[in-house]
């Protein structure tokens, strides 16, 4: 099929004067009288404006009455910003891969703001579809005084969908999180997965490493911010909780159930879900959540009518997904699904002594205000080498949970009497010496390999040297082989 987009042109298809009126002379009735040869006209236009229904029942009006025997569709689009060209982008995708994704699309590039048009060549380069730039030069500005089609014509990306233009700086999401220099890359690459409103991503990271933030971002940074950002841990609920939770029930449809209820997927319609720890969810569920994703339809339990959905899916987990469904216990279809796209967040450990020192300073001073304290925590020397030698197993999260017990235990400086008991006496798994993390290296290995010659083979040492290792570090081998 061949498809004609444009935008309505407030301006230039009506006239200046009240009431409004169709300006014939205008774009959009200059393209069907002189160019058009499509099957369709799709014309988009931003339902924001006060009096943009009444003008597109007028242009719309007068089209037909000319051309009876064409196909006009009209498509409205929730454009606050008609500025915003990430975000205008976004939602005309969103359109053509609903309404016309296999098409040979004509865009008509004059009509629109030049953020709509911007807009329109970012979806051409890309390459995503297929698709041609065409303008109109008015009769007045022509050497032959008609009309004169123009065909713009562009060198796509050899990366579909790599044209992205960032507006706003990573800086702008920094009120409540550091976004530090190894989590850039990162949130570089969700900026460009923001702009992407057809795919899932799946983000990995140890608990606390900042996943929901993730998420979170890449919601802001989408055409779907205006909309609801909904988390849910998925961990912590049964299954019929879970379901009842996700899609919602009727009243009736098991005890307890007394009214009828709307599920998160149904109260985060426009906007996005976010699913945490989705490595924990039963096959049941992830059966249920497939069919959610292939049909975009819910179904509340205890019902028989199935209702759409526009929900961007975005999940997390701190699993190895690949090696549960390798063991059977995830399915792969799902994971396929879920991973179009991927994050990886790196756990604070791998982040180096700068990073962790940039985040305690960084808590210290958002917290408080937050606690109402007239001047920052000191830290004393070796309290601060303490800390940053800690490993944190519980990521950013618990360096956060850390500067707020020394603001409640602290008034204005910290000494080593008032820090946390787990950070003077650590474990094994916290410590990062060398010693130690060989000594747990070892005990890793005894615990892999079938015997003491396998485990030296696999370290790449002697017995000899194994055992003296084995002795030094007091390695308890009784139940090993």
């Amino acid at each position: 099929m061949k498809t004609l987009i444009s935008w309505m042109a407030k301006m230039h298809d009506f006239t200046k004067n009240m009431p409004i009126e169709v300006d014939e002379e205008g774009p959009t009735c200059t393209f069907h009288k002189e160019f058009y040869q499509h099957d369709r006209h799709l014309i988009l236009y931003s339902n924001n404006d006060n009096d943009a229904d009444i003008r597109i029942g007028k242009l719309l009006t007068v089209l037909k009455q000319k051309y009876p025997k064409r196909n006009f569709e009209s498509h409205p689009l929730n454009i606050p910003d008609v500025i915003n060209i990430p975000k205008i982008k976004s939602k005309v995708e969103t359109l053509i891969m609903k309404e016309c994704k296999d098409d040979e699309i004509t865009i008509f590039f004059s009509p629109g703001t030049s953020a709509m048009q911007i807009s329109w060549y970012l979806i051409n380069e890309a390459g995503m579809f297929n698709t041609e730039l065409l303008q109109v030069r008015p009769k007045q500005h022509s050497n032959s005084r008609k009309p004169e089609l123009l065909k713009i014509e562009v060198e796509k990306s050899t990366i579909p969908g790599s044209s992205i233009i960032k507006e706003e700086s990573v800086a702008h999401h920094k009120e409540n999180y550091l976004i530090t220099d190894s989590l850039k890359p990162i949130y570089s690459r969700a900026s460009m997965i923001a702009q992407a409103d057809q795919v899932t991503t799946l983000i990995f990271g140890e608990s606390g490493s900042g996943k929901e933030h993730l998420a979170n971002y890449i919601h802001k940074e989408s055409a779907r911010s205006s909309n609801p950002f909904i988390a849910v841990n998925c961990s912590a609920f049964t299954d019929e909780l879970l379901e009842s939770r996700l899609f919602g029930h009727i009243k009736g449809s098991f005890t307890g159930a007394s009214s009828d209820h709307k599920g998160l997927m149904e109260e985060a319609n426009g906007g996005t879900i976010f699913l945490d720890e989705i490595g924990d969810i039963s096959p049941y569920m992830q059966q249920v959540l497939l069919r959610v994703i292939q049909e975009k339809k819910v179904l509340r339990i205890g019902d028989s009518l199935e209702k759409k959905i526009d929900v961007r899916i975005i999940t997390a987990t701190n699993k190895n997904l690949p090696l549960k469904c390798m063991e059977g216990s995830f399915r792969w279809d799902l994971f396929y699904r879920l991973a179009v796209t991927e994050l990886t967040l790196p756990p604070l450990r791998e982040r180096g002594v700068k990073e962790v020192e940039e985040l305690l300073n960084f808590f210290i001073t958002s917290k408080q205000k937050i606690f109402k304290r007239p001047k920052k925590l000191k830290l004393d020397k070796k309290s601060r080498n303490y800390i940053l030698n800690y490993s944190f197993p519980g990521n950013v999260r618990e360096i956060e949970n850390l500067v707020e017990n020394l603001y409640v235990f602290n008034t204005e400086s910290v000494s080593m009497e008032t820090l946390p008991e787990r950070l003077i006496n650590t474990t094994d798994e916290s410590k990062l010496d060398l010693k130690t993390v060989e000594k747990l290296h070892i005990k890793k290995v005894l615990k892999m390999a079938k015997s003491k010659q396998h485990a030296a083979e696999l370290l790449g040492c002697v017995i000899n040297t194994l055992n003296k290792k084995i002795k030094e570090y007091d390695i308890k081998t009784e139940n090993t082989f």
